[in-house]
């Protein structure tokens, strides 16, 4: 918001693409699950969560020009939708275990981003960046609650998929 496009760094700036482009498929992911048509209580979570990916978005769009938002944008809202909607086809306890999954990596991911040194001279963005991070830890322990122990290796395996795919589109991201 202080910073001007011109002043991001190339790390920076690749940096907050990926963001953006994980707040899109993470907004995708819930609209997956919901077009799944789940029962009552996984629709409240899934509207809740979807409600604050959608700030996350926007908090994204405020920070990253357009010029530099992802060229795969339309693919993020297929993996998303996907991502979402193929474990509610399996239940409950597949879509919160996927979004286990997923917030375990973007905790991870937003933590790297907000221990490098680039953003001392970023506290604005730092701090939204930290925001966004308690808000997915947030969603990541309640998915844990709700979906309790593992003991699915077909869900095990499909989780370890989710986050190697993460780990893959955020490489992605930062560069297209």
């Amino acid at each position: 918001m202080a910073e001007s496009a011109r002043d991001f760094s190339d790390w920076l700036e690749g940096e907050l693409r990926s963001d953006h482009a994980g707040e899109t498929g993470a907004v995708w992911i819930y609209k997956g699950v919901l077009a799944a048509r789940p029962q009552q209580s996984l629709r409240q979570f899934c509207e809740r969560h979807l409600q604050t990916e959608e700030q996350h978005l926007l908090k994204m769009n405020a920070l990253l020009p357009h010029r530099a938002h992802s060229i795969l944008l339309p693919l993020w809202r297929i993996a998303g939708f996907m991502t979402g909607f193929l474990p509610a086809c399996f239940g409950q306890k597949a879509v919160y275990k996927t979004i286990a999954a997923v917030e375990t990596f973007v905790e991870t991911h937003y933590q790297q981003q907000i221990s490098h040194p680039a953003l001392i001279n970023a506290p604005d963005i730092r701090a939204t960046l930290e925001a966004c991070m308690q808000d997915e830890i947030d969603h990541k322990d309640e998915a844990a609650k709700l979906a309790g122990p593992s003991q699915n290796l077909f869900i095990d395996i499909w989780c370890w998929l989710v986050g190697a795919g993460s780990r893959c589109a955020v490489q992605l991201a930062r560069r297209l």
